[in-house]
C-alpha cells in the first residue's frame, strides 16, 4: 500500500493546529471562571460580597490612608463574569452591606450584573446606599430587610476648608500651577465662585447619570426617580413602595426565590 506523505503531513498539521486551538479555548475558559475553579462540586449559586466602601480597583487609596474595609468593583465584575461563564453556576447572588463610594464603581457593577445571562439577585443587609445601591440596580431582583438603609441617591464632593486654620498658624498657600483651575478643590486654597460652579456642574451631571441608570435598571420613569433623589436614605418598606427594590426578605427568602428560578435546591459557593 502506498502512503501519500504530503497528505499525511497535512493531516498531522491540521490535528496539531486543532489541538492548539482547543488548548487556547480551554485556557481562556478556565481563566474566565478561574475564580470558581476550586468551588465545591455541589454549589450552584455564586455568592459575591460587596462590603464596606465601594472603590473601583483593589487597594485603592490604601497608600494614602484609605480604609481596608472596602470592595473593588473590578474584582466584583471579574467574579460576575467568571460565574456567568461557569456551566456549574446557575445564578448569581450579590450580598451588599455598603454605604456607597465611587459612582463609576457602582455603575460598573450594575453593568456587569445587567450583562449576565443567568438569574441575578442583590440582597441588601444593613446598608445599600448611594453607589452601592447603584450597583444593586443591575440585578434582576433586589431583596432587602425592612430595616435596611437604601437608595441615598445623591452625589457629594464636600471637603474641609483649612484656609482659616492655615492663616492662624502663619501658613500661606502658594499656588504654582499651569492651568487656571488646577488647584480647584484644594482645602488650603479658598474656593472661588467660578470653581464652585464647575464642581457643581460635574456633580449635577453625575447625579443625572445616576438617576437615569436607576430608572433604566429598575424600569421606572426618570421623573419618578428624580422626585425621590434628594440624597437621603430610606428604609426597606419605603424603598419597596417606591419601586427601588422587589422584596422584603432575608437570605432564606432569597434561597427560596432562587430555587424557583433554577429549579433545584440552592447551595451557595462560598
Amino acid at each position: 500500500m502506498k502512503i501519500d506523505l504530503q497528505k499525511t503531513q497535512q493531516i498531522m498539521l491540521i490535528i496539531v493546529f486543532g489541538l492548539l486551538a482547543l488548548s487556547m479555548v480551554l485556557l481562556l475558559t478556565t481563566s474566565a471562571y478561574g475564580a470558581f475553579a476550586d468551588r465545591a462540586p455541589s454549589c450552584n449559586v455564586a455568592d459575591l460580597k460587596l462590603y464596606g466602601g465601594l472603590v473601583y480597583y483593589p487597594n485603592e487609596g490604601l497608600s494614602s490612608g484609605g480604609t481596608a474595609d472596602q470592595t473593588a468593583a473590578e474584582s466584583i465584575r471579574h467574579q460576575i463574569e467568571a460565574a456567568d461563564a461557569d456551566p456549574g453556576i446557575k445564578a448569581i447572588l450579590l450580598q451588599i452591606d455598603s454605604p456607597g463610594g465611587d459612582p463609576v464603581a457602582g455603575e460598573d457593577i450594575a453593568s456587569a450584573l445587567r450583562h449576565a445571562t443567568k438569574p441575578t439577585v442583590a440582597l441588601v443587609a444593613d446598608e445599600g446606599d448611594s453607589a452601592a445601591y447603584w450597583a444593586a440596580t443591575g440585578a434582576q431582583t433586589i431583596f432587602a430587610s425592612a430595616n435596611s438603609s437604601l437608595a441615598d441617591i445623591g452625589v457629594t464632593e464636600s471637603y474641609l476648608d483649612q484656609t482659616k486654620q492655615d492663616a492662624a498658624n502663619g501658613l500661606t498657600f502658594v499656588s504654582l500651577t499651569a492651568g487656571k483651575y488646577k488647584d480647584m478643590g484644594n482645602p488650603d486654597s479658598p474656593l472661588t465662585s467660578a470653581e464652585r460652579a464647575i464642581l457643581l456642574r460635574d456633580l449635577n451631571i453625575t447625579m443625572q447619570n445616576f438617576i437615569n441608570d436607576v430608572a433604566r435598571n429598575r424600569g421606572l420613569s426618570v421623573a419618578s426617580v428624580t422626585a425621590i433623589a434628594n440624597g437621603s436614605p430610606m428604609l426597606g418598606q419605603m424603598a419597596l413602595d417606591d419601586g427601588l427594590i422587589d422584596h422584603i426578605g432575608t437570605i432564606y427568602d432569597v434561597e427560596g426565590f432562587l430555587k424557583g428560578k433554577i429549579g433545584t435546591s440552592v447551595t451557595l459557593c462560598q
